[in-house]
């Protein structure tokens, strides 16, 4: 999930933060489904991962959290970054998880609060 920071910091010194705002969502739907890769994510399994209440920062491992942060600093509003988005950001790859959090409430606010945990955990 190795996010090119230097390759952000030159779109962002070129073009100015908006840029790089407009980059981020990006960026960071590669990071979401390079960890749903390496997790091998399917329904039973991210079924599992919300009855648990697994902590999907806590699954990306330092490194990869170290490289969201390194993100995060860069932005501005991270307001985007919410189910929502997520949902849309796996359905191509994802279609059956992407699903499962559509149909099952418990499932969609579980991921919105991963969400903003991600979002707090980078700001630090």
């Amino acid at each position: 999930m190795a996010i090119d920071i230097d390759y952000i910091k030159n779109i962002g010194s070129m073009l100015g933060k908006g840029a790089l705002t407009t980059v981020a969502p990006a960026v960071m739907k590669g990071a979401l489904l390079k960890l749903f890769r390496e997790g091998h994510m399917d329904v039973p399994k991210m079924s599992g991962w919300v009855q648990e209440n697994r902590s999907l920062w806590d699954s990306m491992g330092q490194d990869h959290q170290q490289e969201v942060k390194q993100l995060a600093s860069k932005l501005g509003s991270t307001d985007w970054l919410n189910a929502d988005w997520a949902i849309k950001a796996i359905k191509g790859e994802f279609p059956g998880v992407a699903s499962l959090f559509l149909g099952w409430p418990k499932a969609k606010r579980w991921l919105d609060r991963q969400l903003e945990v991600l979002k707090t955990e980078a700001r630090k």
